[in-house]
């Protein structure tokens, strides 16, 4: 049986201030040694997940941008599988990783927000119209890490001016009609043109069924755009405080309870749940 562990980072696998994995390195190690493959399903760009990627030391596939793009190394198990996928998705060479496109390249995407905008009369601030230091003081990440968060290819990060249900049901609308969709994660709302994270981790547990057969997947997430991949999984894992929207996005007696969020949480639910296994 081979174990696959789909996981958020911001807030879950990594910590919401410090953005360090240290707190989860037993669960780490644990999955390690059962020879558990682990993906990391992230609105992170490529060149922010790339390095934890090689920090980690894991050969699987990681979903990056929402699930705008599945990226993975020649030498992973999964590869004939993804590149044989029908119907072809279109793919690309990137620093050693080839790239499956999902979603709406991003030039598009920075276009339509800026029509969105003036659609629903609201001034909606992407990552697109802030520098690297507006972005660093707006995510706490350090202005190196800032440029790189600025590096996208299949998602656009934006603010609300306000928290108004009646607002964001407008920019909804206004990107449905334009084919496109608006999904909130931990920090920002998200601008994208394809499934979500969903369609990635289907096309990648379909990969790892076909080339083990017998898997059993795990997923572990902390905010409303990780609950579509979570009904995916066998085994899931909602860490943080309860959302008062959850009962209608994600039924929660489905899933594993942790009120402590970020890295510290993951580690107590990755080693209870292997205990099980």
């Amino acid at each position: 049986m081979k174990i696959i562990v789909f996981s958020d980072l911001d807030a879950t696998l990594l910590d919401r201030e410090t953005y360090s994995w240290n707190p989860a390195a037993r669960g780490i190690e644990a999955l390690r040694k059962r020879e558990a493959a682990l993906v990391m399903v992230t609105s992170k760009t490529f060149a922010e997940v790339k390095p934890v990627h090689e920090e980690l030391g894991f050969d699987d596939p990681f979903v990056f941008e929402n699930g705008g793009g599945i990226a993975f190394r020649k030498k992973t198990p999964l590869r004939e599988h993804l590149i044989s996928w029908e119907p072809k998705i279109d793919e690309f060479q990137r620093e050693g990783f080839t790239v499956l496109a999902l979603g709406t390249r991003y030039e598009a995407l920075v276009k339509s927000l800026a029509e969105i905008s003036v659609e629903v009369g609201a001034p909606l601030l992407g990552f697109s119209a802030m520098s690297d230091e507006e972005v660093a003081k707006a995510t706490r990440l350090p202005v190196e890490q800032a440029a790189k968060a600025r590096l996208r290819l299949f998602d656009e990060p934006f603010m609300l001016p306000e928290a108004s249900p009646c607002l964001a049901a407008q920019i909804q609308a206004a990107a449905t009609r334009r084919g496109l969709a608006v999904v909130k994660g931990g920090r920002f709302w998200h601008l994208i043109g394809h499934s979500g994270k969903e369609k990635a981790v289907s096309i990648l547990l379909m990969g790892f069924r076909k080339r083990y057969g017998d898997v059993v997947s795990i997923g572990l997430g902390d905010s409303p755009n990780d609950f579509p991949f979570l009904q995916l999984v066998d085994i899931r894992v909602v860490l943080g405080e309860r959302l008062i929207a959850e009962p209608v996005l994600f039924p929660s007696e489905r899933a594993h309870r942790y009120d402590v969020a970020g890295p510290k949480g993951w580690n107590q639910a990755v080693l209870d749940i292997l205990a099980t296994l």
